[in-house]
C-alpha cells in the first residue's frame, strides 16, 4: 500500500517517554500525569498536568521509548486496530505532537547525518541482570567522549517496549537506543543442549547489526561486553581508527575452549575450521572487544557469517562432548573478517585487553571487564583483587536496588573503589 505523505515526512522521528511521568490504567484509557511544571494546559488544582490516553494512544505511548519510529508504530498498530494505515499515518504524528506538547515525551535526536567518531555499543537484555550493567557502563562513560563520539545501546528484546525500568536508565544518561531480536527465543540452534535450550550469547552480535543502522561509513563501532567499565578519562590515543580486536589469551590457545579447567585441555582448532572452508589467510586470535568501521558493519555477508561461526563453533563443541561451550562468540568476529579478507589489527594495549581479574591496579582509560567470579572460576576469586562481591550474585536482582555500601567498604584496589563508586552515582541518577 502506498505509504502517505505524512508518513514519508515524520517516519524516521523517535520519541521517548520522560522520566518521572505516572501512568494510571483506567479500563481501556491510561491517565498521564506529569509533575509541575510541563508545559501542558491541562493543570489541575495542585499544579499537576494530566492527560487522557484511549486505546490506540496508549498503545501509542508504551511504544515512546526511544527506538521505534513514527513507521514501526504504525506498523505495530495496523495489527492491533481495525484502522487504514493511511489513517493511522496521520493518527500517530498527531497523538506524538499531543503528547509531546503536554511534555510527557521527547524526540531522540535524529543520528541519521553526524559527525564522524566513535561508538560503544553493547547488546543487552530488557532484564535486572542487564539493567545494573547498563547503568554501570553508561555512568562511567558520562562526560568523557569527545565530540561526535557517543554510546548506543542494542536491546534485544524482539521490539516490545521497554520495561520501566530500562527505559528510566536510558533516559537518565541520554543515550541511543535501539531495538533488536533475541536469538534464544528464536533460534533453537542445539536441540541436545539442556533439553533444547537455545545458545543466547548472541547479543553482540544482533547489537553489530543493528548498529550498521545508525552508523556512517567511515565511524567505529566498538562492540563491547555489558558487564565492563571504563575506568577514568577515556584514552584516545590507543584507539584504533580501522577494523582491530585486542589480543585474547583464550582465542590464541591452540584449542579454543581449552583455557576452561572442565573442558580437560578439548577444544576447536579454529585455524583449521578457516581452512576447511577454504580460506588461506592467517588468522589472528582477537576478540571479546572488537572494532570494527561502519562500512565493514553494513557488509550483511560479514554479520552473517559472525552468526555462522559463532554457531558452528558452538555446535562443534557439542559434538566434540566439550562441557564449556559458552563463550563460542568471542572469536566470531575475527574469524569472519579472516573469511571475507578484511584487514584488521591485532591490538596490545593493555588498556584494551580482557584482564585477568587479579590485578592489584590497572592504568587510567581501561575498558575492564568484572566477568571473573566463583562461578566463572570454581575458585573463591572474585572480580576484584580480594573482594567477595561479584556480579552473578544478582542474575535475578537488580545490584543498584540493594544495599551494597558493605561491599563498598571493603573496596581495597582503586578500580574496585571507582565501580562502586560509579553504582552509587548510577544508583542517585536513576532514583532522582
Amino acid at each position: 500500500m502506498r505509504e502517505s505523505q505524512n508518513l514519508r515526512s515524520h517516519g524516521l522521528d523517535r520519541h521517548r517517554r520522560r522520566p518521572g511521568i505516572k501512568a494510571f490504567p483506567v479500563s481501556d484509557e491510561l491517565v498521564l500525569v506529569a509533575q509541575r511544571g510541563c508545559a501542558n494546559p491541562q493543570e489541575d488544582d495542585n499544579g499537576n498536568r494530566a492527560l487522557t490516553l484511549n486505546g490506540s494512544g496508549r498503545a501509542i505511548w508504551e511504544l515512546c521509548d526511544g527506538s521505534h519510529t513514527v513507521a514501526d508504530m504504525v506498523r505495530a498498530l495496523e495489527g492491533r486496530f481495525p484502522v487504514d494505515r493511511d489513517l493511522l499515518s496521520r493518527q500517530v504524528p498527531e497523538a506524538l505532537a499531543e503528547m509531546s506538547r503536554a511534555g510527557f515525551i521527547e524526540a531522540v535526536p535524529d543520528r541519521s547525518v553526524h559527525e564522524t567518531g566513535t561508538v560503544f555499543v553493547i547488546g543487552i537484555e530488557d532484564k535486572p541482570y542487564f539493567w545494573w550493567q547498563t547503568a554501570i557502563f553508561l555512568e562511567s562513560f558520562r562526560g568523557k567522549l569527545p565530540r561526535g563520539w557517543r554510546t548506543l545501546v542494542v536491546v534485544c528484546n524482539d521490539g516490545n517496549p521497554l520495561s520501566d525500568d530500562l527505559n528510566r536508565i536510558v533516559s537518565s544518561y541520554g543515550t541511543e537506543v535501539a531495538v533488536g531480536k533475541n536469538h534464544d527465543h528464536m533460534g533453537r540452534i542445539d536441540a541436545g543442549d539442556k533439553g533444547g535450550q537455545g545458545y543466547s550469547a548472541l547479543n553482540r552480535i544482533e547489537a553489530l547489526a543493528i548498529a550498521s543502522g545508525h552508523v556512517n561509513d567511515a565511524d567505529i563501532l566498538c562492540l563491547l561486553d555489558s558487564d565492563i567499565f571504563l575506568f577514568g578519562d577515556l584514552n584516545t590515543e590507543i584507539m584504533p581508527s580501522g577494523c582491530a580486536a585486542p589480543r585474547n589469551w583464550h582465542i590464541a590457545k591452540d584449542l579454543f575452549f581449552s583455557t576452561v579447567a572442565d573442558n580437560q585441555g578439548m577444544g576447536i582448532d579454529l585455524r583449521k575450521l578457516l581452512e576447511a572452508i577454504g580460506c588461506e589467510a592467517d588468522f589472528k586470535p582477537g576478540g571479546v572487544n572488537v572494532f570494527v568501521t561502519g562500512k565493514v558493519a553494513k557488509n550483511e555477508k560479514y554479520v552473517a557469517d559472525c552468526f555462522r561461526f559463532a554457531e558452528a563453533i558452538f555446535l562443534l563443541g557439542r559434538i566434540a562432548a566439550i562441557e564449556s561451550v559458552w563463550m563460542a562468540e568471542m572469536p566470531c568476529f575475527t574469524l569472519a573478517m579472516t573469511a571475507n579478507g578484511i584487514p584488521y589489527d591485532l591490538l596490545e594495549a593493555k588498556e584494551l585487553r580482557v584482564s585477568d581479574c587479579h590485578e592489584k591496579s590497572i592504568p587510567a582509560g581501561t575498558l575492564y571487564h568484572y566477568y571473573s567470579d566463583p562461578r566463572d572460576t570454581h575458585s573463591d576469586q572474585g572480580a576484584f583483587h580480594g573482594s567477595k562481591w561479584y556480579k552473578h550474585v544478582y542474575m535475578q536482582n537488580d545490584f543498584l536496588k540493594s544495599d551494597f555500601r558493605q561491599f563498598a567498604a571493603d573496596a581495597s584496589t582503586d578500580h574496585e573503589k571507582y565501580f562502586f563508586q560509579l553504582a552509587t552515582n548510577a544508583k542517585q541518577r536513576r532514583d532522582v
